[in-house]
């Protein structure tokens, strides 16, 4: 009980600090970044120090990079200045990420003894950015610079806030049960086409990948 909510903590108080969207899965973001150091495999590399992660679980797992996307200063206190700085570039590169997304990707891809229905889960965590998701699917009702598209009656979303877009989108999600109690039918029955390929998304990492690209607020 104390993890879950020292966890929802953390992750609330990391959410409000990002600036830009999640546009990287986390597998590109483990292969292009991570694996230099932890190995391909996360077996770990000796060399480079880079300790393994492969028999770590999950709960472990997203631990360790909670405090390490939050400068080692909200657990353990880590002063890993190493693993520091690497974080610092992976998120210079516009790789952010969900420690639990992360950690669920490792141990599930690399762990032997990982938990199926675990496996299952992270299954559906398929390589898709946001922004993707948003170019081949949203921009078709909504316009791809999010300014509405009056023939399909897609309202526009570039003058919304960041908040706004996300709650309609757990709204969205949640078959509009959660926020405004909309019944939007047609915006439900999208979501679920949006599902079955497989385009799995946050929709805190949806509604700030909409709110700074396509908000002229949110670039002042």
């Amino acid at each position: 009980m104390y993890k879950k909510l020292f966890y929802g903590i953390v992750a609330l108080s990391i959410c409000v600090s990002f600036s830009q969207a999640k546009q990287y899965s986390v597998a590109e973001i483990y292969d292009h970044m991570c694996s230099k150091c932890h190995g391909v495999n996360a077996e770990g590399n000796p060399e480079k120090k880079g300790p393994a992660l492969n028999d770590m679980t999950k709960n472990a797992l997203a631990y360790e990079l909670f405090d390490l996307v939050a400068n080692g200063s909200q657990s353990s206190g880590s002063s890993n200045e190493v693993m520091e700085h690497n974080q610092k570039k992976i998120d210079k590169k516009g790789m952010t990420y969900h420690p639990d997304d992360m950690a669920l990707y490792i141990y599930s891809t690399f762990n032997k003894k990982a938990d199926k229905s675990l496996v299952s889960d992270t299954q559906r965590l398929k390589p898709y950015s946001v922004s993707e998701i948003y170019k081949r699917m949203c921009s078709k009702c909504h316009g791809m610079h999010a300014e509405g598209n009056p023939e399909k009656k897609g309202p526009s979303l570039n003058d919304m806030t960041k908040n706004e877009i996300e709650m309609e989108l757990y709204d969205i999600q949640s078959d509009g049960f959660q926020s405004s109690g909309s019944h939007n039918e047609v915006m439900s029955h999208n979501q679920k086409k949006i599902e079955d390929k497989g385009m799995i998304y946050h929709p805190e990492d949806m509604a700030t990948y909409i709110f700074f690209n396509f908000n002229s607020e949110a670039k002042k």
